[in-house]
């Protein structure tokens, strides 16, 4: 049958599909479309791709279809009956390309297809293999490519590893050669070692998206379970330059700007382009509009398969498991370059000439304008960035541009209508297209180029649904469009819509508010002006996440039918967005509650319930968002109620404004009921006492006149009292120094305070601080805490485990003078085994003792380092050296090392001991009495002389018996050391 079979069209269903349907039209006059009742494919059509006068179609199952004007094999078929690539019909195809007159594929394997017209060695007639090999490894390693790119006359390929690889003819190839046609593909050598993101090809020129140098890769928190489809993406460095060139103003009547809608808004619903192309020209001064916007932070992405453009290119993101690992998990990067190169006589390298540029070459003007996407013309480029503006240059001959000058060698910023957001753009020779947010959900298509006069009949055709993608190649333009299934379809555009809103209005926030206030310091007062800054630096991360979700919704739309929900980054990286909404909103609260601005926060909750109840209970998509929404649904309610604690505590000190109140006034710290409204009082107060009682959600604080005594919550046990006799309602308050009871009016005031306090510290201590009971709090906690009564523990710092308002269990005590505790507590003495670190101001050390303590001394076996160098190692007892121990003087490398080991009583050696004096060569084993050698004992020197006999008062006395080295025996009475004493009686 052959490459091509002729009679193997497409299977029509007896009804449309409601997924991938296809509508095609002419750009240069009324358009012809395709009614969705003649459905070309039995399958959905998941991507385009168009040339000069053929194109080609992929559908479900990655088949390629191909339609037009085939001249490479004289062959002409019409758009309701294309052709199956017979060839290529095992190949699982994940991407389609059209150039001028050739055709390129890229399948799931990483392999490149081509075919068509060779006259500038583009390719072969029928699908054939192009093998790319890197020789610059050894061995030499076949090039997996994730998309691919074609021209009139040359074809690009972006690789797994992210660089570009051309091939075919003239200077658009960017390769160091004189020599065309190039056969085989070469690398892009300028670009080598950069990260190339997406590659698009004009007629004669190329453009790349790139990663910049400057922004290091930074990762977020992974997911719990890796999704199925990865893309991968890069950023730039910030950079914005903003060119105008003179404008120019064009009378024909056949140029339209860039931002005209096709179709006119009756209802809900969008109808585009089905009637009668409606063009004209603005006034010129509704021309232009140049706005740079701020660089962000650079984060890749995980995301899934990414449909690309034919003749314009688009993002690389094909899933190739193998080789997409280090692009998984990851969001969006906003900060790129566009490289340009080829022909520049229109101006469409955007270098500010005409001139041609045989290398890549960096477009400077949209460096730092977060450039997502870029699409190429036969001589016209266009470019849209992460906040929905557009970027356009090149040749303006029939208005493609949406500019009134020409050429426009410059990129400049199109002045679009109020709220039109645009999210995807295309090119073809004479035109261009743009997807865009309007005011419904529904996308709005805009369209500029040439018109012809409108044919008088008009055709009937029903809505085409919700909008995915959109392209363009010669005079053809086609786009693909899904109906709402369930209300899938539209919750995932609205998300989209909404999050790329919320995008743009927070970088006016910053554009408008906040840059301007941080260039001038704001003189707000401290803390004021140190919270405002703190909000800034909360507000950047906000504004980074959600530019990045916006910009990964976007390229979901474009892979919509191949999309996985539970892929979405709002699912995925559930705890990174919460941590960010939490931690900028805290700022917020803390600002408002010293008398700052509240800035609203837009959530998301509604969007999600609307995606779970177009789902089906029982299935794990609906799970997903089901939880994700149960969260979004929780983090509003919390924000609501922090909200509100925050106004709450910003009236009480306005109320209670004064110098006793201020120094209390903290921009953390929240109010949560005080006694001037619950009455509570101090049992047995004066009669002419005055006390307030402030419960904050971080202190219990007791005023009495000018004075005030602050109770962390941390360290705080609340314990109800039994009515007693006298009937009252009382509440015991337990703290590390100080205990008290408090007395309230009523009964249910009692409960009131009790429900209040324990919720207070159960919040402090991190539990939920909604189900406390009255008297019910964590009577074990660990804490910090600051000791300022008189006592041992006397401004000492203490981190560690509490049981009932005494520390006990495994701690850290630290004391001024530098002492340190580290170990076990009991009934708030050091008890059980510890650490203890006792400085030595006078030799610069410190005794270090690791060992038992009991009731808050050392007491059992443990080891004594001392300053001096001295360490003990045996029994201590009410922290004395008591029992049985080895003590060590000394190194044995020093002028003086000793070690004793034997009985000690009261931190002296009494009883039998062994002392062996190192640096003498002398051993003593004897008795002890106060540290000194007294009783029985031998001794034995290195010179070899033995003695034994009597000591007394640490000196030999009485008979005893000495031996020299000779075996020498004096018998006789010894009255000093090794001074013999009147008559020896004998010797041998």
């Amino acid at each position: 049958m052959g490459l091509c079979d002729h009679r193997d069209t497409v299977d029509r269903p007896t009804s449309p599909p409601e997924r991938g349907l296809l509508h095609v039209w002419q750009s240069g006059g009324y358009r012809e479309q395709l009614s969705p009742e003649r459905v070309l494919l039995s399958r959905p059509v998941l991507q385009t791709a168009l040339g000069e006068n053929h194109g080609l179609l992929l559908s479900q199952g990655g088949l390629v279809y191909s339609f037009g004007e085939l001249l490479w094999r004289g062959l002409s078929v019409p758009l309701t009956a294309p052709v199956l690539e017979v060839s290529l019909q095992e190949r699982a195809v994940v991407r389609v390309a059209a150039g001028g007159f050739h055709c390129g594929v890229v399948t799931a394997q990483g392999s490149v297809y081509m075919w068509g017209e060779n006259t500038a060695g583009q390719c072969v007639a029928e699908p054939c293999v192009v093998g790319i090999a890197d020789s610059e490894v050894v061995p030499p390693a076949v090039v997996q490519v994730m998309d691919v790119a074609c021209g009139r006359e040359h074809s690009l390929a972006l690789s797994s590893q992210n660089e570009l690889w051309a091939w075919g003819s003239g200077c658009q190839l960017g390769l160091v050669t004189k020599t065309f046609p190039v056969y085989r593909p070469h690398k892009v050598e300028h670009l080598a070692g950069r990260h190339v993101i997406q590659v698009a090809c004009g007629a004669y020129h190329s453009l790349a998206l790139v990663r910049s140098l400057s922004q290091p890769l930074s990762s977020i928190p992974k997911p719990a379970e890796k999704v199925k489809r990865e893309r991968r993406w890069s950023s730039g460095h910030s950079f914005v330059a903003d060119k105008v060139e003179p404008s120019v103003v064009e009378e024909d009547s056949h140029y339209c700007p860039l931002g005209v809608e096709l179709s006119d808004v009756s209802t809900g619903e969008v109808e585009v382009l089905y009637n009668e192309v409606s063009l004209c020209l603005q006034e010129q001064s509704q021309s232009l509009y140049v706005e740079s916007s701020s660089s962000l932070s650079d984060i890749r992405v995980k995301t899934t398969e990414y449909r690309r453009r034919s003749l314009p290119g688009i993002p690389s993101h094909v899933k190739i498991q193998i080789f997409n690992i280090e692009a998984r998990d990851r969001l969006p990067c906003l900060d790129t370059e566009v490289w340009s190169w080829g022909r520049g006589s229109e101006g469409q390298l955007g270098q500010g000439d005409q001139l041609a540029r045989l290398q890549p070459l960096c477009i400077k003007p949209l460096t730092g304008e977060e450039v997502i996407k870029v699409a190429a013309g036969s001589h016209h480029s266009l470019a849209i960035t992460a906040n929905c503006q557009v970027y356009s240059w090149g040749s303006n001959m029939c208005g493609q541009l949406g500019h009134i000058n020409s050429p426009v060698t410059v990129p400049k910023q199109a002045k679009l209508s109020e709220g039109i957001r645009v999210w995807d753009v295309s090119a073809g020779q004479s035109h261009s297209l743009l997807l865009a947010d309007g005011d419904c959900v529904q996308p709005v298509l805009l369209y500029c180029g040439q018109q012809q006069e409108p044919k008088t009949e008009k055709c009937d055709t029903p809505q085409q649904g919700y909008i995915s993608s959109i392209r363009s190649g010669g005079q053809t333009c086609t786009l693909l469009s899904d109906q709402n299934i369930m209300g899938f379809v539209s919750a995932i555009h609205e998300l989209a819509s909404r999050e790329r809103q919320f995008y743009c209005w927070l970088s006016s926030v910053k554009k408008v508010l906040l840059t301007p206030l941080q260039s001038v310091n704001p003189c707000l007062g401290d803390p004021c002006t140190r919270l405002f800054f703190t909000i800034c630096d909360k507000f950047a991360p906000l504004h980074l996440l959600i530019g990045q979700h916006s910009t990964a919704l976007s390229y979901f739309l474009y892979d919509l039918q191949s999309c996985d929900v539970t892929s979405l980054p709002l699912i995925t990286h559930v705890d990174h967005f919460l941590d960010t909404f939490k931690e900028y909103c805290s700022s917020v609260g803390d600002f408002q509650v010293m008398g700052g601005i509240v800035i609203i926060l837009v959530t998301i909750e509604s969007i999600l319930i609307n995606l779970c109840f177009s789902l089906p209970q029982l299935t794990v998509d609906y799970q997903c968002l089901h939880q994700g929404c149960g969260q979004f649904e929780s983090l509003s309610s919390s924000l609501l109620k922090k909200k509100k604690e925050a106004e709450t505590t910003c009236n009480f000190w306005k109320s209670y404004s004064g110098k006793t109140t201020e120094v209390l006034r903290l921009p953390h710290r929240r109010v949560v009921c005080e006694s001037s409204h619950r009455n509570l009082t101090l049992q047995n107060a004066g009669r002419f006492s005055n006390h307030w009682f402030i419960l904050f959600n971080d202190a219990l604080v007791h005023t009495q006149f000018s004075t005030h005594h602050i109770y962390p919550l941390t360290c705080l046990w609340v314990k109800p009292v039994t009515e007693d006799d006298n009937g009252l309602d009382a509440i015991k308050i337990i703290c590390p120094e100080e205990n008290f009871t408090l007395v309230a009016s009523t009964p249910q005031e009692k409960n009131k305070w009790l429900q209040a306090l324990n919720q207070a510290v159960d919040q402090v201590l991190g539990g939920g601080g909604h189900g406390s009971l009255p008297g019910i709090t964590a009577i074990t906690r660990t804490a910090s805490y600051t000791f300022t009564g008189e006592g041992r523990f006397k401004d000492a710092q203490y981190k560690g485990h509490w049981q009932a308002g005494r520390v006990h269990g495994r701690g850290t005590m630290k004391w001024p003078d530098g002492r340190t505790y580290t170990g076990n507590f009991k009934n708030g003495l050091e008890d059980g085994y510890g650490e203890c670190l006792i400085p030595n101001k006078a030799l610069n050390e410190a005794d270090c003792y690791n060992g038992h303590w009991k009731d808050g001394q050392i007491h059992g076996f443990g080891k004594y380092k001392y300053a001096t160098g001295e360490v003990y190692e045996g029994c201590f007892f009410e922290g004395q050296r008591h029992g049985y121990g080895m003590l060590s003087s000394g190194r044995l490398a020093r002028s003086s090392s000793s070690v004793f080991i034997g009985q000690w009583f009261h931190d002296k050696k009494t009883g039998y001991g062994v002392y062996d004096d190192i640096t003498s060569g002398q051993k003593y084993m004897g008795l002890w009495v106060d540290d000194q050698r007294h009783g029985n004992a031998a001794v034995v020197t290195q010179h070899g002389l033995y003695f034994e006999g009597t000591f007394k008062e640490n000196k030999m006395s009485g008979s005893g018996l000495l031996v020299s080295d000779d075996d020498t025996t004096f018998h006789g009475e010894f009255s000093d050391d090794w001074t013999i004493n009147g008559k020896v009686p004998g010797n041998s």
